[in-house]
């Protein structure tokens, strides 16, 4: 039989009596040092498990084989980033019985102070800061390690613009426990060592923007602040949206952003990621604004300017779209920050621009790339009868940026 039993913070004070009562109960007993030097008792058979887990897994295997019981002793709670995934792996046909300890992420929002039900979580231990959530609309707890230090995620978020709360908790429930809050730029410049430390991130959403009326697709065009800006009707809003082909996570980019309408509705399928508005008609950014907060959208960030000449505030992007060029249509696209297969979409109303767009689309070694026109007609009722009437046709280009050789 294969136990995997959480240890808590490793300290004999958190360590539950039924945890000090199983492990009696056990044959072979595995874990780190730390976690051995808890059962100073123990009268089997002990192996320390060091950065090669191999030869603890032919321990565990040789074990099982003669039908002993083996304890896996992992520190926190087997269910939070433990061995626990790679033990059901290797042994699949094996009875694992799993019993729980403290996370560090319970103690760090008790050390926080606060209710952790609606929390995010996510590791970098041995994984890409990508993973990292780029907009905070929850508290969200970061696992850190390796090369991924809690200042190294501080300067992540101010590289993008944002400077968050940040508080860091280092060997929680040790004697040399650090335990501080304070915002990014103050811990990207902390000189102290944290090598054993989970970090939660507070919301950075601004108060004004408050929940409401919700947003989905093909919005109706009335429901929108418009003023005298022109804006991407609802019909071909939704195709351009569906070339887009935005995905939760997503940084996308909305260039010549208008009243907004497509940056609105882009943020409600990029839920997890950020639109970034570009918009140099005061009077446009002002709508755009007023739309966000009558939707009740958070992760919008409005960009004052013409395109390219902003593209300095921009991360790497996934998706643009652009609704307006200005006739930079060639520069836009040779220095919008785009990562290699990312989508762009491209709307024209003239054959010129469409011409254009193509050329340019080809140089620039795009890939998938597509063009359809769009002519929607609504019927409109009068009196009795329903009269049509036309919009204009809209070119929509779509293409994936190649990757690099």
């Amino acid at each position: 039989m294969l136990q995997v039993i959480g240890i808590g913070p490793g300290k004999l004070e958190w360590l539950p009596p039924a945890i000090t009562e199983l492990v009696k109960h056990c044959d072979v007993l595995i874990g780190g040092s730390r976690a051995l030097k808890l059962f100073p008792d123990f009268s089997g058979y002990k192996s320390c498990i060091t950065g090669n887990l191999t030869p603890s897994l032919a321990v565990i295997k040789d074990a099982l084989l003669d039908k002993k019981v083996v304890g896996v002793l992992v520190s926190g709670d087997p269910g939070f980033f433990s061995f626990l995934p790679m033990l059901r792996r290797e042994f699949p046909e094996e009875r694992i019985d799993v019993y729980p300890g403290i996370s560090s992420l319970q103690f760090a929002f008790a050390r926080a102070g606060l209710a952790w039900q609606d929390a995010a979580f996510v590791s970098v231990h041995g994984r890409e800061l990508s993973v990292l959530p780029r907009l905070l609309k929850r508290p969200t707890a970061v696992l850190t390690g390796g090369e991924n230090t809690p200042q190294k995620i501080a300067q992540f978020y101010l590289e993008r613009g944002d400077n968050p709360l940040i508080s860091i908790g280092n060997a929680l429930g040790y004697p040399e426990e650090i335990w501080e809050t304070m915002d990014a730029q103050h811990l990207a410049q902390e000189t102290k060592l944290l090598k054993n430390a989970i970090i939660i991130l507070y919301p950075t959403l601004e108060q004004e923007v408050k929940q409401g009326t919700g947003c989905r697709i093909g919005i109706p065009d009335q429901e929108f602040l418009r003023g005298k800006v022109p804006m991407t009707k609802a019909e071909i809003r939704v195709q351009v949206l569906a070339k887009a082909q935005i995905s939760l996570f997503d940084r996308v980019v909305d260039i010549g952003a208008g009243t907004g309408s497509i940056s609105i509705e882009a943020a409600a399928l990029a839920a997890e990621g950020v639109v970034y508005a570009i918009e140099h008609n005061p009077e446009a950014q002002e709508l755009i604004l007023a739309n966000q907060r009558k939707f009740g959208i958070s992760n919008i960030r409005l960009i004052s300017g013409a395109a390219p000449d902003v593209f300095d505030q921009l991360p790497p992007i996934d998706v643009c779209i652009i609704g307006g060029s200005n006739g930079r249509l060639a520069e836009i696209l040779k220095q919008v920050p785009l990562v290699d297969g990312g989508r762009v979409v491209i709307t024209a109303v003239t054959i010129e621009t469409v011409a254009q767009g193509l050329k340019l689309l080809n140089e620039l070694h795009y890939q998938e790339i597509d063009t359809v026109s769009i002519q929607a007609v609504r019927w409109n009722a009068i009196h009795s009868l329903h009269m049509a009437q036309a919009m204009n046709p809209v070119f929509i280009l779509s293409a994936r940026k190649g990757e690099k050789a």
